[in-house]
């Protein structure tokens, strides 16, 4: 069976052998192949993985390498100036200043969940929303030893969050944000409808959904736990089972389980009420063809404006989503700082931006699900399913 054929800075690459072993899953070259992938790979890779690009042999092919447009050319540019003034170095008292009230927030919550139960909950609450900002910008942060190690206690212990079924869920969402069949943190039916279904997708409580969905979010979590824990199994994964996941049910299992509980239900509705906001109401693509990485980054997401210290806080640094996907790996502690120089560089090259407040942000996201809890069915949607493509 032939292999995925990838253009990256004008050259084809066979990916060959490698193609089983890539840690991002086959899907998302599956939907390369034949296509320029120049500033996706480079978004998301080490430096290691550029060096083992870099000794890969290109391959002669009679298809013209795509030509890269003037836009993908300005943002290569803007890269490179970026990285020269050294944007990507990472600072150990911000990491600190990270992951000091997370622990605080986690050891006090252990120590009073038998006295103080609720107070208990709100903390840990808190801290498990607060470790899965940390633990997204640490699964993200490339050549840094320090977040590789810490992210099994960050996203494992605190989260119970497998960081191999999250790479593959995650990164494909960022390469190809909200098209419709590819990414799959748009993939939510059947009990959230972004868009009009087909009547074999269709539920009779669809019509409710804009009612519903908040309590509903409460559940991610749980979800991202149960789905962490399933691939694992799945994957015959022993280490993670048993070195980054067990530690973390075996803490849950020490408190009260209304503490835990508690905690998990109240730490996955701070997240998603942040997550729905940047990327749901924005522009869907129905397509699975990988398009301008730059303008599907613009057109498919939000930044939101905190207005305060708390929600400055609570949004861990997805209030600069937009930022956060242009360049992933940046250290988030960085977006405050970049973000007018994107905004400026955006309008330079006619995209726009799109910043909005916090409740606006919210009512858009509830009108977008009220429009599509009301529409009629379409025969044309994709079918359901599909992020478990990007799983195998």
């Amino acid at each position: 069976m032939p292999t995925p054929v990838i253009a990256i800075e004008g050259e084809w690459y066979d990916l060959g052998d490698f193609y089983a072993k890539h840690p991002g899953g086959q899907s998302i070259l599956d939907h390369f192949d034949g296509h320029d992938a120049t500033d996706a790979f480079f978004a998301l890779h080490s430096e290691n993985a550029i060096k083992q690009l870099k000794l890969m042999k290109p391959i002669e092919s009679k298809r013209p390498v795509p030509e890269p447009r003037k836009i993908d050319v300005a943002f290569r540019a803007l890269k490179d100036k970026l990285h020269a003034d050294g944007w990507w170095n990472r600072e150990p008292l911000e990491e600190i200043k990270l992951l000091v009230p997370i622990l605080a927030l986690v050891a006090w919550g252990t120590i009073y969940s038998y006295t103080y139960p609720l107070w208990s909950m709100l903390a840990i609450g808190v801290a498990m929303c607060e470790a899965g900002w940390l633990g997204h910008d640490m699964a993200h942060a490339r050549n840094s030893w320090y977040n590789e190690t810490a992210l099994t206690f960050i996203s494992g212990w605190i989260n119970g969050f497998d960081k191999n079924w999250w790479s593959r869920k995650h990164n494909t969402h960022h390469v190809f944000t909200n098209h419709v069949g590819v990414d799959p943190d748009i993939d939510m039916m059947p009990a959230i409808f972004l868009w009009a279904p087909s009547k074999a997708l269709d539920h009779h409580f669809r019509k409710w959904q804009h009612f519903y969905a908040l309590p509903l979010y409460s559940l991610i979590y749980l979800t991202w736990r149960f789905n962490s824990l399933e691939y694992a199994i799945r994957k015959n994964d022993r280490k993670t089972l048993l070195y980054k996941l067990l530690p973390g049910y075996v803490w849950l299992l020490c408190m009260p389980w209304i503490v835990s509980m508690g905690s998990i239900l109240i730490g996955g509705w701070l997240v998603a009420v942040v997550v729905v906001q940047s990327h749901e109401a924005e522009e869907m693509k129905h397509s699975t063809e990988p398009e301008s990485y730059v303008e599907t980054q613009f057109n498919g997401t939000m930044d939101i404006d905190c207005p305060d210290p708390i929600t400055e806080y609570w949004f861990g640094g997805m209030q600069y989503q937009l930022t956060h996907h242009l360049f992933p790996t940046l250290p988030r502690y960085k977006y405050r700082k970049l973000q007018p120089i994107l905004e400026e560089w955006g309008r330079q090259h006619g995209l726009e931006y799109r910043k909005m407040g916090v409740f606006s942000a919210m009512c858009k996201h509830l009108g977008h699900l009220r429009k599509n809890a009301l529409a009629a069915t379409d025969e044309n949607c994709a079918p359901n399913g599909w992020s478990a493509a990007a799983l195998d």
